[in-house]
């Protein structure tokens, strides 16, 4: 699917039209926080997670790592859980809500079904898997070296992940633990999202962004997004045009980073 962008707001960007992101980017991310500014909320209401249990004692030391999976399970609308596993299916870090050894099993059994995937040649070597089930889902994103990253969620959350949460996650992974970029996916062309702060006027339009606060003007709108998420094609006032995406919660991305 293309994303048009609608130019009667401003003028006409030179990339016209966006597609969406589907795979692991390559660039390094830019872990700003995001804001908010104008009328909008802060945060869109979120269902609670009391019933997938409590945030449990670790019974491991955090690690760098720790945060990393921590801000995606707060960017990924009905997340639950998320952790590490190596190629043993040994778990190195994980976050979130249940017990650690519950969600290390987990973890190890989709490791599993990943490794066994791969040795089917015939479906290609698989980049992810999700699974839905009647009481919980599982997401699985491969990472390298063997690695993956394991994601537990609500049972309807499964197929709507969010794939920019995903990128900014796995580049956080790969610039702490030194992996090289990721290779790009044969036919599939990608797309680097980055976190960035955005804060907007009354009507939710972007005016300044990043840390520096650095003013943009909206040239137009994405079109082709989903109906919880809203687009804009702006130039900065440093000349450069960009691409930003606010998805549920306010949470903003950018196509370059800022």
């Amino acid at each position: 699917m293309k994303q048009g962008v609608d130019t009667s707001a401003g003028h006409r960007p030179s990339d016209a039209t966006n597609d969406r992101a589907l795979a692991t980017g390559e660039r390094k991310p830019d872990l700003a926080q995001s804001s908010t500014g104008g009328g909008e909320s802060s945060h869109d209401a979120r269902p609670s997670l009391a019933p997938y249990g409590r945030i449990a004692p670790r019974d491991t030391d955090a690690t760098p790592f720790t945060t990393i999976l921590e801000a995606l399970i707060d960017r990924v609308s009905g997340a639950v859980a998320a952790a590490i596993v190596d190629s043993q299916g040994e778990t190195v870090d994980y976050a979130g809500r249940g017990e650690p050894f519950d969600l290390r099993v987990a973890a190890a059994h989709v490791q599993i079904v990943l490794a066994s995937l791969q040795r089917f040649a015939a479906l290609g070597e698989p980049s992810w898997i999700v699974i839905r089930g009647g009481r919980k889902s599982v997401a699985a994103s491969v990472l390298p070296d063997g690695y993956v990253l394991v994601l537990l969620l609500r049972p309807r959350a499964a197929f709507t992940i969010s794939t920019r949460a995903l990128k900014v996650c796995m580049q956080a992974l790969a610039e702490e633990a030194g992996w090289r970029a990721f290779a790009k996916r044969e036919g599939a062309k990608q797309r680097s999202w980055f976190e960035v702060a955005v804060e907007t006027d009354r009507r939710g339009r972007p005016i300044r962004i990043g840390p520096k606060k650095i003013p943009v003007e909206v040239l137009g709108a994405v079109m082709g997004l989903s109906v919880r998420e809203r687009g804009f094609r702006v130039r900065t006032a440093e000349g450069s045009e960009l691409t930003l995406v606010r998805e549920p919660r306010q949470r903003w991305y950018a196509d370059e980073p800022v």
